[in-house]
């Protein structure tokens, strides 16, 4: 009787512990979580927490894609027949399993709503030449990660896109990998592609798909003679070459710049990092600022957020694809993802330990590699300066700093709205995972990030664009002069972890 007793009482607490959901939009918690901006000298003003939840919800059921061969027979007039469901009826979430279950729904099915309801990317993605181009990934079952059926309206089938899955999903050898960067498909070239083809359809197309958002995403109203807003000004094919030379694993995401991009983040183990961004934009506390961070990527939230005081400090959300205004994935959905991320464990490394990585462990350790990253994070979780920035003493009592400059390009962190002109540390947990190297990924192996040969001004790198012409890339030069011998030890040790 005790022992039935003593089942009970743990399984009312874990639901308990379960359904205990932090608010997102918590004005006390908001007060300290961005970082100023470099050029802006404060952090951007984000939404009050009374307008942030006046915002209406969506939780709507999303259905997998699939590649025309394993799409099941009738797929689409079922769809069409299909009334609309919530994503995830909250309700029903009892356990602690139920709610990471459900993160999982969300993950791979919570669409974002700028990308979703063209008619044209959807006789595209049903195109078999198309698909093989854009090279998305796939499920064993045929299922194109990152995209999703929607059904707002019975009848109504939309196209929707850019689900977490897109960018946060590897697959490797038929298994799929939940939270690791998406380093397999193209998505700067199948950008350029898209905009060459808007570009056919029609001038209106074009401005209304592209040159618009190139504008929203990536004006930064704070920076004299924006560098960013010259990009728009240019031609179709200046535009698009510009998206085509991005490599794999790298994203031209909002708030970063085409001439500026950005390396996907590998999101298993994120709740131990204490900065979320390269840059370092906002900290992470608890799972709550997990949450808020997931509301201003995919809820768009982010466009409310004023980037100074001048006219164009706010996004104009209809050139963002959002004339209707923005509408809110309610706290219990982001919960449920937050913990569906932090429940992601890494995939099992096939690199074996033995005596070489064990001296390549012992040259990690004597070069000093462990004074910023640090095991068993193999980061120090702490920031660090870009190149040409000085920090304010404000600044430096209110983060964690090292305050010095590993020289690598400081365009991100001082030319766009994610510029606090800082870089994180990052952790080299799973970087044989990886096949981009760097915050903005212009390394693609680790052989060549130890090469002195990268410093020259004829150096190319394996993830390049064929048209991307020869250059060095600097910085962060450590092990650079390291033997022969001790370079490819130390290389065979950080791919074990």
């Amino acid at each position: 009787m005790r022992k039935l007793f003593f089942i009970f009482l743990v399984s009312a607490l874990t639901v308990a512990a379960a359904t205990n959901i932090p608010k997102v939009w918590n004005q006390v918690e908001l007060g300290d979580y961005r970082l100023p901006l470099a050029g802006l000298g404060k952090p951007p003003q984000l939404i009050s927490e009374k307008d942030y939840y006046k915002f209406p919800e969506v939780n709507v059921k999303t259905y997998p894609v699939y590649t025309p061969d394993k799409e099941p027979a009738g797929y689409l007039e079922w769809l069409r027949k299909q009334d609309p469901q919530p994503l995830v009826d909250v309700d029903k979430l009892k356990t602690d399993a139920d709610w990471i279950a459900a993160g999982r729904e969300v993950f791979y099915g919570r669409e974002l709503p700028r990308f979703t309801g063209s008619e044209d990317n959807l006789q595209l993605i049903r195109n078999p030449q198309v698909l093989a181009a854009y090279r998305l990934q796939t499920t064993p079952a045929g299922e194109l990660i990152g995209l999703r059926y929607v059904v707002r309206e019975k009848g109504k089938v939309e196209l929707g896109t850019d689900t977490c899955a897109m960018c946060h999903t590897q697959v490797r050898n038929g298994q799929v990998i939940d939270g690791p960067a998406n380093t397999y498909t193209p998505f700067g070239p199948i950008m350029g592609d898209l905009t060459r083809r808007y570009a056919q359809m029609s001038r209106a197309m074009l401005e209304q798909l592209r040159l618009r958002q190139i504008i929203e995403d990536y004006k930064v109203p704070f920076l004299k003679d924006d560098p960013n807003m010259e990009v728009a000004k240019g031609s179709v094919e200046e535009i698009a070459h510009l998206y085509e030379i991005q490599p794999p694993g790298v994203q031209p995401r909002s708030n970063t710049s085409l001439l500026y991009p950005v390396k996907i983040a590998n999101l298993i183990g994120i709740q131990d990092m204490h900065y979320f961004d390269r840059t370092g934009t906002s900290r992470h506390r608890s799972i709550a600022d997990l949450m808020r961070y997931s509301a201003l990527i995919a809820d768009v939230t982010d466009a409310t957020t004023l980037y100074g005081t001048t006219p164009d400090a706010a996004i104009n959300l209809a050139n963002m694809g959002l004339p209707k205004g923005i509408q809110r994935t309610p706290d219990a959905l982001l919960y449920a993802l937050a913990r569906y991320i932090y429940s992601l464990k890494p995939p099992v490394n096939p690199n074996p330990v033995d005596d070489r990585t064990r001296h390549g462990q012992q040259v990690f350790q004597q070069t000093g590699c462990v004074n910023c990253h640090t095991p068993p994070l193999y980061t120090n979780n702490k920031l660090t300066l870009a190149q040409g920035f000085t920090p304010t003493p404000e600044l430096m009592k209110s983060v964690d700093l090292v305050q010095a400059s590993v020289g690598t390009d400081p365009g991100l962190a001082l030319k766009t709205r994610k510029g606090t002109g800082l870089y994180r540390v990052p952790s080299l947990r799973m970087v044989w995972l990886e096949s981009a190297l760097l915050h903005d990924g212009s390394i693609g192996s680790l052989e060549e990030m130890f090469n002195p040969a990268r410093l020259k001004p004829d150096f190319r790198s394996s993830n390049w664009h064929k048209t991307m012409p020869s250059h060095a890339v600097t910085g962060h030069t450590f092990g650079l002069k390291l033997s022969e011998d001790d370079r490819a030890a130390l290389i065979d040790f950080l791919r074990t972890l």
